[in-house]
């Protein structure tokens, strides 16, 4: 886990998820706790915001990234070119609750508990997958 210098109240998160439910929910939380955070929908998005943008404290990234910027790629970049950041992968909700809240417990005495995000982005998801075939948009043809 990154230290504790690096995860001061307003010290830069970058979030590689591709997942963009997992990505809001996971900023959301990461925001509440005083970060700032800039998002990433895969690896070379990630990289791009590593090469060009802000200074970067953490890459909190989901280990399961695909293509060829996928997260141990992005991670070996970030480690060659940037060995200041602190790397987090993660791959599964539970562990990406854990590891949010690992870094939200060090601004705050008393962080959300990772229930609370784990469950969010269950809450986000079920609603997502579960809305009325009215209220979603109609698929490509396929030729």
């Amino acid at each position: 886990m990154p230290s504790a210098q690096v995860c001061d109240a307003g010290a830069t998160i970058l979030v590689a998820e591709d997942d963009v439910l997992v990505r809001i929910a996971i900023a959301e939380y990461l925001r509440a706790c005083g970060f700032r955070v800039i998002e990433a929908s895969g690896g070379l998005e990630a990289k791009t915001v590593l090469q060009h943008g802000p200074a970067i404290h953490v890459l909190f990234a989901d280990a399961r990234l695909a293509g060829d910027d996928n997260s141990f790629a992005l991670a070996q970049w970030t480690r060659r070119y940037r060995p200041a950041i602190s790397i987090v992968l993660s791959a599964n909700l539970t562990k990406k609750s854990e590891a949010a809240a690992h870094l939200c417990s060090r601004n705050q005495p008393n962080p959300p508990p990772a229930s609370h995000l784990r469950e969010r982005i269950k809450a986000m998801k079920a609603s997502h997958v579960h809305r009325p075939k009215a209220d979603r948009r109609p698929k490509a043809a396929s030729r």
